[in-house]
Order: structure tokens, then sequence, then C-alpha cells
């Protein structure tokens, strides 16, 4: 792997994402190294490992009943860093601002200022986003079912329109505009993963922020795994039944939060399928990654990894993806344990954003309880 040159002293850096690029398991990196970083002259302004709500404020993307000025409160605390004089490198990773319309993109550089500033872009296969950014809608409460989802994508004449925040954040030759031409070219980064190499990304980050090799990679970085067709369907028919229950909205908002927590704790069974892209959306997401990289190349920016990757997914054979009529007891009971911990966390909020909080758990006796049942 080639080495790229580190960004300057005292340069402030902004990681923009977008969802879906390895930037989970870039921040839980970037958390585990924090000592090691500040001996190398480097600052991860997150407390935790995502200040998500920081992102998410300013974006106007905060999650239903989540407290809107601890939110500000965590902003101002990183624009404050950004802002604060040394020769530190000072870096805030979110992929909540690929979501900044142009206008939130002139709010944060006012407030942050653009002297020293660079923004960085990460990026992989559109057509490896799309399920997983299918399964991040449906723990937002998204009850379409994925074929269909995926036709509202690429289809503008589709009667029900594609998520409005898909396109802001995956239209990738359009995000890496918006930023360069309030910031300059010459002050965007665009790494393109290596989907053979895992440790691509975070030695990318170690060349960009100057530090010595193994500071990042070899930590084990925390990932988020991908839902089974059954544990999204599940999810999805969850949203369909509640929404047409009419609950409180602020609650599905926690209670899908603490859902997604205890499936992450769940081992799917050997014989759950995964979720599958079906050829024609392969080769439609082809094109318009093909489309976005052409034009990537034409901006000027600095570009690390392989553009032409981006356009490599090959074809599997799939049309769709089949869901089993029945359900494993064994996941019911976690997305109902998810439940249960959702409504006792919704009962007794806890002080400031409940965003990086651990979830709170059900009680062992009604764990039980469920599994019985």
């Amino acid at each position: 792997m080639t080495t790229i040159d580190p960004l300057p002293a005292g340069a402030r850096i902004l990681h923009v994402g977008p969802h879906k690029t390895g930037t989970t398991a870039l921040q839980s990196s970037l958390h585990q190294a924090r000592g090691e970083l500040e001996a190398q002259g480097v600052r991860y302004l997150s407390r935790g490992r995502h200040d998500a709500s920081a992102a998410r404020w300013v974006t106007r993307r905060l999650v239903l009943g989540s407290d809107a000025a601890a939110a500000e409160r965590r902003w101002e605390r990183v624009v404050a860093e950004l802002r604060s004089p040394g020769p530190q490198r000072r870096l805030f990773s979110s992929e909540f601002l690929s979501d900044a319309t142009d206008d939130q993109i002139d709010e944060i550089l006012d407030r942050i200022g653009r002297e020293d500033l660079w923004v960085v872009v990460t990026l992989r296969p559109l057509a490896r986003i799309l399920s997983s950014q299918y399964q991040q809608g449906l723990q937002s409460g998204g009850r379409r079912g994925y074929d269909e989802w995926l036709r509202s994508i690429f289809d503008p004449e589709h009667p029900r329109p594609a998520p409005r925040q898909f396109w802001l954040r995956h239209r990738h030759d359009a995000l890496v505009t918006r930023w360069a031409e309030r910031i300059g070219p010459d002050r965007v980064v665009v790494v393109v993963l290596d989907p053979t190499d895992r440790e691509f990304l975070p030695r990318a980050f170690e060349d960009l922020l100057g530090l010595t090799r193994g500071t990042l990679a070899a930590k084990e970085a925390l990932e988020n795994r991908s839902l089974t067709a059954e544990e999204a369907e599940v999810i999805r028919l969850f949203n369909v039944q509640y929404r047409r229950a009419g609950l409180r909205p602020e609650s599905h908002a926690r209670v899908l939060i603490d859902i997604g927590n205890h499936l992450k704790d769940r081992v799917p069974r050997g014989d759950e399928v995964r979720i599958v892209t079906p050829d024609w959306a392969v080769l439609r997401a082809n094109e318009v990654a093909a489309e976005m990289a052409d034009n990537i190349r034409a901006l000027g920016v600095r570009v690390h990894g392989d553009l032409a990757s981006l356009t490599a997914v090959s074809l599997t054979g799939a049309e769709a993806t089949v869901v089993p009529a029945t359900v494993d007891p064994d996941l019911a009971a976690s997305v109902g344990i998810g439940v249960a911990a959702g409504l006792q966390r919704a009962r007794r909020p806890a002080a400031g954003d409940a965003e990086g909080v651990a979830p709170a758990r059900a009680p062992g006796w009604l764990a039980r309880r469920i599994r019985r049942r």
C-alpha cells in the first residue's frame, strides 16, 4: 500500500463519512488509541467512540425524544475544540455530517472557520452500500420491503420516492463537490476503501494524521454486523404494526435502538440467509458509481485508493432474497427483550441526550420469561 503525505501540523479535520464506509470501525480504533494519539500530537474530539448527537444536532437529524439542549452543548464543545489554537492535529469524525445540506455546511464553516480545515470523505462501492443502508433505514422505522426500496432508489418515477437522505449521503460526487466548493478541492481528501484489505482505512488515517504504523490498525475495532434477512423482516413488520397501532413515534425510535443493540448480541443460526441485492440493482448501482467516479476525478481533489473499484461489484445471479415464513424463537425473544429495554429506558430517561448512553438491559427475570414464552 502506498502511503499518504500527512496533513500539516495544526490541521483541523472533519471526516464526514458517509454512512456505511467503515466509519464505526475507524471511530472505534480512534477511541481506543486516544492516549497514543495525544502522545503523537493528535486529538480525537469525540468524548466517546462517536459524538453522533453533536453532528445530528447541526444537521437537524436528532432522534425523536433526544435532548436537543445536550446535543447542542456537545456540538458547541466540538466547535470550541476545533477553533482552539495549537500545533495538534484535531479530528472530528461523524458520518452524520454527510447529511448536511448546502446551507448547513455554510453554517458549520461559519462556526468553525475555513483556515487550516481539511475534509476527508471515505468511499466504498454503492452496490455494497445498498443492503446496509436499507437495514439502517429499517432500524430508523422503515416499512418497505427491500425490492420496493431499491426500486424507489433507482426509479425517479416510482410512486413512493426514495428516502430523502439516501442520495444526499450517497450521491458521492455531489457530497465531495459540496465541501470542495467551499474550502477548495486541495483541502478535500477522498479515501477509497480496498475490500481485500481490512487495514487499508486505519492505515490511511495513520498516514493522514502522521501516526506511527499500528496506532490504529492494530486495534480490535468495533464493527456492526449485518442483519440477516429474517431479522430484517421481523423489524420491518414490527415497524408496520407499530405504525398501524398509532403508538408514540418518539417511543418507537428509542425502542428500535434497543432492538438493534440486542440483535447485535445474538448469534444468527447457520442457515439464516443474508439480504442479497438483485443483479438489476447491482448493474444500476455500478452505472451510477461509474458516473460519480468520473465526476470526482474531474474535481481535482486528492484521492487515495482506486476510484475504478467503486464500479467493480460482480453480479451473483440473484433475483430476490427469500425471507422464511417462520421466525426462530431466539430471534423473537431478542426482539422482545429489546422492546422491554427500550420501554424501560423511555420511562426513565437519562439526564442528557440518550445517544451514546448504554441501553438499559431487561432484568434477568423478564428476559427469562420472554424466552420461555
